[in-house]
């Protein structure tokens, strides 16, 4: 599931149902009672506006296709999709100088036909290629379809939870030394957002109650070994946390920003396989060299 934008928040937009109008004065598109506003935000296709039927071009039908499916589908779902609802619905199916769009026309059969089986016009949406470096990112002024592209481009460091845009900002700083993931408590919450970390919920318990920070959990399970002898940590659960090495990176924004575990001396819970409740972190580590995951 794409991760949530600050769209949601523009509530305007969703009143519909959605009605256009062409006259000598140019073409209007209402949603509700307000003009529909032209989505340049989201992707810039055609800044001049908008246009249905036939004979609309390809820019201005698939601008008037972006500002439709917005407020209905989402911004990620408008800019995959424009293209083809504009070709096939915009273009085929609003023939008409006047018409009205309601919200359960968007899961009727004839909508579900208008965005099915077409790759023209193309879809002019940026991909990971087409956007500049991260650092290079003026995060006040890119368009949405912007925003999905260097998402994709920094998805394997990516935190994915919440606000898409906040997440890259916050990788950002990470970079730039202004945030460290590494003083993050652990909490059970924290845990059961962390992507592909499917353990139990008593091992996540084990978690929360062994380990003070993220830094010092990351440390553990991305550069320790022998996880298992962890009491509370079984060896089929000790796999999974190996397994989730990725999530811990896409947290700290990199693998070179997990701190190294050191071995240091803190006194574990009692061990299984009857080792003693004084086990260490370094007798827990064997030799504290690392594995990968």
């Amino acid at each position: 599931m794409p991760s949530k934008t600050d769209y949601s928040r523009k509530t305007k937009w969703k009143t519909g149902p959605y009605r256009g109008e062409r006259s000598i004065g140019g073409n209007f598109v209402y949603s509700g009672e307000n003009l529909l506003d032209k989505h340049l935000f989201v992707h810039r296709v055609a800044p001049g506006g908008f246009d249905w039927g036939c004979d609309a071009s390809d820019e201005k039908a698939g601008q008037l296709a972006i500002a439709l499916l917005a407020p209905f589908k989402s911004v990620d779902y408008a800019v995959k999709n424009y293209h083809l609802f504009a070709e096939n619905f915009v273009r085929r199916e609003l023939t008409e100088d006047s018409w009205e769009l309601k919200r359960s026309d968007f899961r009727n059969p004839d909508y579900l036909r208008a965005i099915d089986g077409r790759d023209y016009p193309e879809n002019t949406a940026p991909g990971p290629e087409d956007v500049p470096d991260l650092e290079d990112v003026d995060f006040d002024t890119i368009t949405y379809a912007e925003e999905i592209a260097l998402a994709e481009k920094y998805d394997d460091l990516l935190w994915h939870h919440g606000n898409r845009r906040d997440n890259l900002r916050r990788l950002l700083d990470i970079w730039n030394g202004d945030e460290d993931p590494s003083s993050d408590s652990v909490s059970s919450s924290r845990l059961y957002r962390l992507s592909g970390l499917s353990i139990p919920s008593n091992a996540r318990s084990t978690l929360v109650h062994e380990f003070d920070t993220m830094g010092d959990l990351a440390g553990w399970v991305c550069f320790g070994r022998h996880h298992h002898r962890l009491n509370g940590i079984s060896e089929a659960t000790a796999k999974k946390l190996r397994a989730a090495r990725p999530g811990f990176i896409q947290y700290f924004g990199g693998e070179e920003y997990i701190p190294v575990h050191e071995g240091r001396e803190m006194t574990l819970s009692e061990a299984t396989g009857g080792e003693s409740a004084q086990q260490t972190f370094r007798s827990a580590l064997a030799d504290g060299s690392s594995e990968d995951a």
